[in-house]
């Protein structure tokens, strides 16, 4: 019986072994650079030589920024990070007395049920963007009733809401379960798409694929604007960054990535939301929805704002951003669908 076994195990194990072998070769024949990491320091730099005067420009010391130890378990009381951080104005909002900042930034949080989880984000961010001498606003936003969540369109809604407040530079969109542990991964924006993320605990501190643009993100607002920002028609978790990815490398722009050792972040722990439906089939179609779902498409961009609050630590932005039944992907009207040999080279390139 156990001769029986391992004959049958041999050609399982003969099959996986020429699988990962394919697999290896076709990244390596089918590599492209696309997506490169680059240095904080070059951010300021980038940023510096677009300023005519920089006599009054914020200096970053990155001699006093290091790695802090991140506890993911002990939940603070909103008393206490206010206390913490009795430097931030209403509205979550700060600047620089004495200089000014390379960019204002606005740091956009898509958030429903996570309290513990924006606790402890709101309690590191605060005294890592004060560290980085960066002006800066945080915005919770904060979708309404039951339905999928939907992380593009918050982000959408976000965006639009933030850009009545203030001329904003530089937006991150920031998963509210991601805390940075490096002072020294800066946030801001360059002129591609930034993935601030580079480096999870959970993924073993290496990025997840190769064109991932999830976690956390920078995009300056003119960037965000001519690729028609995140997609609406995902209801659910997943593939929203994927679609988000495809339009930023369409648009010609890069994805840049701090060093990994640099882009580190704890994720906090918690029960996964429910994929997005039928959500790899929706993203091969996306290049024919590009243009008619996103920032500025009358017919998925529909919200209402139920509340609009400047709290002591962040601008809280409810939102009903309508019922999904009739808003999801539909794949039978796609006008346009990718292979599957490009879809396999957006993952493994």
């Amino acid at each position: 019986m156990n001769r029986r076994l391992r004959h049958c195990q041999r050609p399982l194990k003969l099959t996986l072994l020429v699988f990962y072998i394919g697999l290896v070769l076709f990244s390596i024949f089918n590599y492209r650079s696309n997506c490169i990491y680059t240095s904080p320091e070059s951010l300021i730099r980038s940023n510096l030589i677009s300023r005519v005067k920089t006599a009054h420009i914020c200096r970053i010391n990155f001699d006093k920024l290091d790695v802090v130890d991140i506890d993911i378990f002990s939940e603070p009381s909103f008393e206490l990070i206010k206390e913490r951080n009795q430097h931030v104005f209403p509205g979550g909002y700060w600047k620089p007395e004495i200089c000014e900042s390379l960019q204002r930034v606005a740091i956009i949080i898509p958030y429903r049920n996570r309290l513990h989880h924006l606790k402890l984000l709101l309690n590191r961010i605060h005294t890592l963007l004060r560290k980085q001498n960066i002006e800066y606003q945080v915005f919770v936003v904060e979708q309404a009733g039951n339905d999928s969540f939907n992380k593009g369109k918050l982000n959408n809604v976000a965006f639009t809401e933030a850009t009545k407040m203030e001329n904003f530079d530089c937006f991150i969109f920031h998963d509210v379960d991601f805390l940075p542990e490096n002072d020294k991964n800066l946030y801001m924006c360059d002129d591609h798409l930034r993935q601030l993320s580079s480096a999870i605990d959970e993924n073993r501190y290496h990025v997840m694929f190769y064109n991932n643009a999830g976690g956390v993100i920078a995009m300056k607002s003119e960037n965000f604007r001519k690729i028609n920002g995140f997609p609406n028609s995902y209801w659910g978790w997943g593939n929203e960054d994927d679609d988000f990815s495809a339009r930023t490398r369409e648009a010609g722009m890069l994805i840049t990535r701090p060093p990994e050792h640099i882009g580190m972040f704890k994720a906090v722990r918690h029960v996964k939301e429910v994929r997005s439906e039928n959500g790899y089939d929706a993203f091969l179609g996306w290049r024919g929805r590009w243009m008619n779902d996103g920032l500025n498409s009358p017919s998925t961009m529909k919200y209402t704002i139920i509340q609009l609050t400047r709290l002591p630590l962040y601008t809280n932005i409810t939102v009903d951003i309508g019922p999904s039944e009739g808003h999801r992907v539909d794949i039978n009207k796609d006008t346009t669908r990718e292979s599957i040999w490009w879809f396999l080279k957006f993952y493994f390139p």
